[in-house]
């Protein structure tokens, strides 16, 4: 049995009586304060708290679980406490409350961390499970993390490097083997690559590096799409069909270089394909998935005399520097989207890496 710790601030407890006078009011995480009369708690929607000294009770665990205990065999039951700022339910012989919590007077759902913390518009210690407002569990959010969370996993071990196809060692046999060097994606970013608010998987052939810009050499990209099932009800949102769909693949060692660039004039992120011949620029679009809207080549003709491309058509040299200085200005600077290594540590904290018009997107989906 282990003491989890006596209190250092004042414990305040949720009294029976002040409960049932709160039964129209939501509990809000972020009150501490004692509150006095039922206006000013529906004002705040904050439970009524009574006074406990701190030395009227204590943290108790026995195995994998916490108790609040008043007394010796003396547990606090089926109340709410606020601790050190934070706030907790007790339920029966003083086991606090973890995981999904369903109120039994009002049906109100709260989500407790595994440490016993309510949660409300955070992502849970382990950042597999985001709760949204009044305690709500994003569930559509955390299907759709689960799922990149699942792809990064597998794209750890994926080789994107170049092979040929050389002899086997048997002189009597006419198979072949493929050969060559195994590149491993060392990062990934998430990025709305076709605006459809949902972020897509961007893998890259480098690492992250503290205080070291490198570049960013990407390997795949993976688009998220998900449409609602033919049924109608209420409960559609719930089975919405997800899936990934490889978008683009390329050879870490390859003749082509592939990054993410910005276009400057509407922000949204293209993907810039080139060598020291050839510069395309492709956009990504919900419908038509890659769109290529530039292709500029250069090399030699028959005669072995300059020879200037946009796409397969023959263009003058003037006409092809005009539209590679278009390329340039329009599409030269690089995307910003923020890269996590491809380790566990890295994974759980891309997958929380969202701002909060973003997961306001992903909290009006829910019953979309």
């Amino acid at each position: 049995m282990k003491i989890k710790g006596f209190m250092q601030k004042e414990t305040k407890t949720l009294s029976r009586k002040g409960k049932d006078a709160l039964s129209r009011c939501r509990f809000s995480k972020k009150g501490a304060a004692f509150l006095f009369g039922l206006s000013a708690l529906c004002l705040s929607a904050v439970p009524a708290f009574a006074e406990v000294s701190a030395s009227d009770g204590e943290w108790v665990q026995q195995g994998e679980s916490w108790y609040f205990m008043l007394g010796p065999n003396t547990p606090l039951e089926n109340e709410w406490i606020n601790y050190n700022g934070q706030s907790y339910h007790i339920g029966s012989g003083g086991l606090m409350t973890t995981g999904k919590y369903v109120d039994p007077e009002d049906k109100t759902e709260y989500f407790f961390d595994q440490d016993g913390r309510l949660l409300e518009e955070e992502f849970s210690k382990d950042g597999k499970t985001y709760i949204g407002k009044e305690g709500k569990e994003l569930v559509n959010f955390n299907k759709y993390r689960q799922m990149l969370r699942e792809e990064l996993e597998k794209d750890k071990t994926k080789d994107f490097g170049k092979k040929q196809a050389v002899d086997v060692a048997d002189p009597e046999s006419s198979e072949k083997t493929l050969t060559g060097e195994e590149v491993f994606p060392k990062s990934f970013a998430l990025i709305d690559m076709d605006q459809d608010g949902y972020k897509d998987l961007v893998l890259y052939k480098e690492a992250v590096e503290e205080g070291k810009e490198e570049p960013k050499s990407v390997l795949s990209v993976i688009l998220y799409q998900e449409k609602l099932p033919e049924q109608k009800g209420s409960s559609v949102a719930q089975n919405k069909e997800r899936s990934l769909a490889v978008l683009l693949e390329e050879e870490a060692n390859g003749a082509y270089q592939v990054e993410l660039r910005k276009n400057n004039l509407t922000g949204e992120p293209v993907v810039y394909r080139h060598n020291g011949n050839s510069d395309s620029i492709f956009r990504v679009t919900k419908n038509a998935g890659l769109e290529q809207i530039f292709s500029l080549s250069t090399g030699a003709n028959a005669n072995g005399d300059p020879e200037y491309r946009s796409f397969s058509d023959s263009i003058s040299q003037s006409l092809y520097q005009s539209e590679l200085l278009t390329v340039k200005n329009q599409y030269g600077e690089s995307y910003p989207g923020k890269r996590f290594n491809l380790d566990e540590a890295g994974i759980t904290e891309g997958l929380k890496n969202f701002t909060k018009e973003e997961l306001s997107f992903y909290s009006s989906q829910e019953d979309a």
